[in-house]
């Protein structure tokens, strides 16, 4: 394909739950700097057919990205057709066999795991190690689970699963009766937050308290699963934002080296964080005491506060404040402090102030201080970011 002065883009999304419109946002925020992209929107399924494969001036899409199928009569005629096309996770047999102009955006399934094996493991030793995974079979769950036992198993813990299956009618009861035959104390991982929350209230009902005798993490930082279980869950958060931003690049790789052979058509998105909440907190207080820090330093973003500050709120010492910190957080309360202050920053960014103006709003010492605090935090400068 030539190089054109403008190119027709469609994205297939599912705006209904927060991953697939932090996927969509991803997608905005990185296609703003590409000012020749004419964007279209599809809904995934029967909305997205062969009708679907024009936009409402008659023109073809010059290229596709899809986070959910369409229908298969669609899914046919993209397979064959030479458009750059982008997967993000998904997999599509049809599509996959082409050998050119197709690329595909993966969650790091092991990244998961591991990283859900490494919190729980710096949080205490245990006796056993479970993996729960989703109702029915899943490809990922097992990714997720193989990586968590592997890193399980080098400290010696063996990993117990609970297995998948199609009988949905006594899951409760197995779960409570797997939940207690573990050894204790136990380190769970859940394939999901909601499944996180059933192996929650199956302990309660248990009674083996968590997280002493049964540490609990999920995936997906899903809040909403907290007042399912009665407890903050612990959670490891996914980068889906990134998966966004990364299907744009892909497909601008696919429209300049149409023909390109020399690299990977699969690219891993590994996980941004774990959200460490109290289903796996050494001690509830410590991760309540922590979740009061955060709230005080996202309502003081916009002012200069100091880790001294942050004691002084919390009514214990600094010393006492930075342990638990970095017991539940693994970072520091001034690099906490910076984090949330540079979100802010950006943020208004984004809305259109100028840097002097954050500068004096946010009251930094100078506009050189902001602009090295920046660029030292996100890797790039002001001007780079709005390129």
């Amino acid at each position: 394909m030539k190089r054109k002065d403008h190119y027709n883009v469609l994205a297939v999304c599912m705006l209904r739950d927060f991953a697939g419109r932090e996927i969509f946002m991803g997608m905005l925020e990185e296609m703003s700097n590409r000012k020749n992209w004419h964007l279209d929107m599809a809904g995934p399924g029967r909305l997205f057919s062969e009708r679907e494969l024009a936009n409402e001036d008659g023109e073809p899409f010059d290229g596709y990205i899809l986070t959910m199928p369409g229908t298969d009569a669609v899914m046919k005629r993209l397979a064959v057709a030479k458009a750059p096309t982008v997967l993000v996770n998904i997999t599509d047999k049809r599509l996959a066999a082409r050998s050119e102009s197709v690329s595909s955006v993966w969650t790091d399934n092991a990244n998961i795991g591991r990283r859900a094996a490494k919190h729980l493991l710096d949080r205490g030793g245990y006796k056993s190690a479970g993996y729960v995974h989703e109702l029915k079979p899943q490809f990922y769950s097992t990714e997720r689970m193989i990586a968590f036992r592997a890193e399980m198993k080098r400290k010696g813990i063996k990993t117990e699963e609970f297995p998948e299956g199609d009988d949905f009618s006594d899951f409760q009861a197995r779960l409570r009766e797997w939940v207690r035959k573990l050894p204790k104390p136990a380190a769970v991982m859940a394939v999901s937050d909601m499944r996180a929350a059933d192996v929650v209230n199956a302990c309660r009902a248990e009674g083996i308290p968590v997280p002493t005798q049964v540490a609990v993490v999920g995936v997906d930082n899903d809040a909403a699963q907290h007042e399912t279980c009665g407890m903050s869950l612990s959670s490891v958060v996914l980068n889906m934002n990134m998966m966004g931003r990364q299907a744009v690049r892909e497909l601008d790789f696919l429209f300049r080296h149409q023909k390109w052979h020399g690299r990977p058509h699969e690219i891993l998105i590994p996980a941004k964080d774990v959200f460490a909440g109290e289903s796996t907190a050494r001690s509830v207080s410590a991760t309540r005491l922590v979740n009061m820090a955060q709230e005080f330093i996202a309502a003081n973003r916009a002012v200069k506060i100091a880790p001294a500050d942050v004691a002084r709120h919390l009514g214990c010492s600094r010393q006492l404040a930075e342990l638990r910190f970095s017991q539940i957080c693994g970072k520091t309360i001034r690099k906490a402090i910076e984090d949330a202050r540079m979100e802010e920053a950006k943020r208004r960014l984004k809305g259109g102030a100028t840097a002097n103006e954050i500068v004096k709003s946010m009251h930094f010492t100078s506009a050189n201080q902001f602009y090295r605090i920046y660029k030292r935090h996100f890797g790039h400068t002001i001007r780079q970011a709005g390129a």
